[in-house]
């Protein structure tokens, strides 16, 4: 089932599996990954309570034993609708059986989507309904059609900062997830540009833009088209395509990082993580503007 929210420019159309992002539209054009298996099936997951993996898929937090695959239990486990408007909707995940047999937590996660213009703004709201600590990390996994306009190629498109990025950047083992944090790689040297390439993706992952100054990337063709990111709740910013030279480029704000070598298997001690008291609530959103 999918649900459509619009302004009087553009329109977004949101799955009630995954609770995600299915389509986003602007003047008829398709900003939105549609999804290949060839490549990645998927468009926009929401990442929780883990974003990447651990290790072998298994950790432990505050004594509990969890066992999640990659990116956490909430984009493969059943949302309802919560709220519904003409240029918003909102989606809500409780914790179940079936959700504490991986992840072992009494929470609610609301999923809001709201457009304004151009820009959608995806909240994400998380509250600790248990009556212990709850330990989280959240993130969105948005990718975009990459080119956009007809006569264009990946290579014609860039990512622009809003300041000078100096520091190296981490990447993600291609096989395991895993990131070895005393190995960087460049990226961009004291540049606020980052030129698109295939070959970037083919023999490493994700570029892991940890701890990042800039709160805002643009993703931009010659055509004039793409998509601003404006992320100030999250801490992390990733830039991935799959390999095999797929037509997209995925931009994910993150408030974690995927396990690191130098972690252990205790959760709530990963980078990144959130720790949630009983009854408490903690917010993140970031806004997708189409261009």
């Amino acid at each position: 089932m999918t649900f459509e929210i619009k302004s009087k420019t553009a329109k977004a159309v949101l799955g009630l599996n995954g609770a995600m992002l299915n389509s986003l539209k602007k003047d008829g054009i398709e900003y939105l990954w549609q999804g290949d298996p060839e490549y990645w099936a998927n468009q926009a997951p929401v990442c929780f309570p883990i974003v990447g993996v651990l290790f072998d898929n298994k950790g432990v937090a505050f004594g509990k034993e969890c066992n999640m695959k990659r990116h956490g239990v909430a984009r493969i486990s059943p949302f309802e609708v919560f709220e519904r408007h003409a240029n918003s909707i909102t989606f809500i995940q409780r914790s179940s059986e079936e959700t504490k047999k991986a992840f072992p937590f009494d929470y609610e996660l609301k999923i809001k989507y709201t457009i304004v213009g151009d820009t959608v703004t995806n909240e994400y709201i998380v509250t600790n309904t248990g009556d212990g600590k709850l330990p989280f990390a959240i993130g969105g996994h948005p990718a975009f059609n990459c080119p956009l306009c007809e006569g264009e190629t990946f290579e014609d498109y860039k990512v622009v900062f809003d300041k000078t990025m100096t520091k190296r950047v981490l990447r993600p083992d291609h096989i395991t997830g895993l990131i070895d944090t005393n190995v960087r790689f460049d990226a961009l040297d004291n540049s606020d540009t980052l030129a698109m390439s295939h070959d970037l993706f083919e023999e490493k992952d994700s570029m892991i833009f940890d701890n990042i100054e800039s709160k805002c990337a643009t993703l931009i063709g010659k055509c004039g088209r793409g998509v601003k990111i404006e992320y100030q709740d999250m801490a992390n910013l990733l830039i991935w395509s799959a390999v095999g030279e797929p037509d997209f480029i995925a931009i994910e704000p993150w408030t974690g990082i995927s396990t690191c070598l130098d972690e252990t298997e205790v959760i709530e001690n990963k980078r990144g993580m959130t720790i949630l008291e009983p009854d408490e609530t903690a917010e993140f959103k970031f806004k997708i503007t189409m261009i």
